[in-house]
């Protein structure tokens, strides 16, 4: 269960799972300890647990419900005004937690731990979850802004460069020899004259995928090159390891997210959780290792990504609960 050096948002969700096994089972010494042992490891990790408590506070330890037990959220709620003590750890009390609150909190969910809120400061333009956006930019160039995703436009008279702040987009670049452009996503640097290409601010790696044309990838902190001419089909991934990692994609299947679709060969189900995130509402928590790591295939309508995450989670014995509005928990079924 420790990761000494989590990302924050893999800290955040660690966090709220310990708060979650503390709560199911509060006389279990040997995970009482264990527990101890994370949170007094790093500072970070006992800062992610306070936050952790506060969600949980304002939640009201709310049980998994169902869409239609959940009231409206009234438009103007005021999360300060709305902390309440912890209540018992009984079954019987959890069983039948005021499930209104739900409704009268739900601004505050989203502030306490989930990201789409947090949008950088230097963001020119940005998205919401689940949302699409075409842009121009004043050299004639065009770009899609996948949902939760975010950019900083800083045109000179010599380059042009976009920085993707969060999230993912695909760049349809006019040609302009005389200046050059660069998407700067992390350590890449991603240069080109004229082309058409995703890049994805991925949590664990950062990913370059090309539909025709071609660019140069590089590492701009180590200054290193890693890919001289990716070209049609071609993709690099690259991550916090400085290794990058070449891969073929059929053309029609870069960024598939442009058609509110997300395909899976033989990927990873965590792996697919992550790329679900942006088109969920607050915070979505895997709690099963084992099943991170079963494979799917299939594609997926991000119209309905609820039912997207069911319907990747169900064949593997997962289960997807709706512990509130702003809050999903998939872990086996019984």
């Amino acid at each position: 269960m420790s990761m000494p050096h989590a990302e924050p948002q893999a800290r955040r969700d660690i966090a709220l799972d310990w708060l979650l096994r503390l709560q199911q089972a509060p006389g279990d010494a040997a995970l009482a300890t264990e527990f101890q042992a994370w949170h007094d490891a790093e500072p970070d990790n006992a800062e992610a647990f306070r936050k952790a408590e506060r969600l949980w506070r304002l939640t009201g330890q709310l049980q998994a419900t169902t869409r239609q037990d959940w009231p409206a959220v009234p438009p103007a709620a005021e999360p300060e005004a709305q902390v309440i003590p912890l209540p018992t750890r009984s079954p019987q009390r959890r069983r039948h937690a005021r499930r209104w609150l739900a409704g009268a909190i739900a601004a505050c969910l989203v502030l306490g731990l989930g990201a789409g809120l947090r949008t950088p400061l230097e963001a020119d333009y940005r998205t919401a979850r689940g949302e699409l956006k075409s842009i121009d930019l004043p050299d004639g160039s065009r770009l899609q802004l996948d949902g939760d995703s975010a950019i900083a436009v800083v045109f000179s008279s010599e380059r042009r460069d976009v920085k993707l702040l969060r999230g993912q987009a695909f760049f349809e670049v006019a040609k302009d020899s005389a200046r050059p452009f660069h998407v700067l996503a992390d350590a890449l640097d991603v240069q080109v004259t004229g082309t058409a290409f995703n890049v994805d601010l991925g949590s664990a790696r950062s990913a370059v995928a090309v539909v025709h044309g071609s660019v140069r990838v590089a590492d701009r902190d180590a200054g290193r090159e890693l890919a001289a001419a990716l070209t049609a089909g071609q993709t690099l991934a690259y991550g916090g390891d400085h290794q990058a990692q070449r891969g073929t994609l059929p053309v029609g299947q870069v960024a598939p997210w442009r058609n509110r679709q997300l395909i899976a060969d033989n990927a990873r189900f965590g792996d697919m959780v992550e790329q679900l995130k942006p088109y969920l509402p607050g915070t979505v928590l895997l709690r099963d290792a084992q099943l991170a790591e079963q494979r799917i295939t299939g594609v997926y309508d991000l119209r309905n990504p609820e039912a997207a995450l069911r319907g990747m989670a169900q064949p593997h014995g997962g289960r997807v609960e709706s512990w509130s509005p702003y809050l999903l928990v998939i872990s086996r079924g019984e």
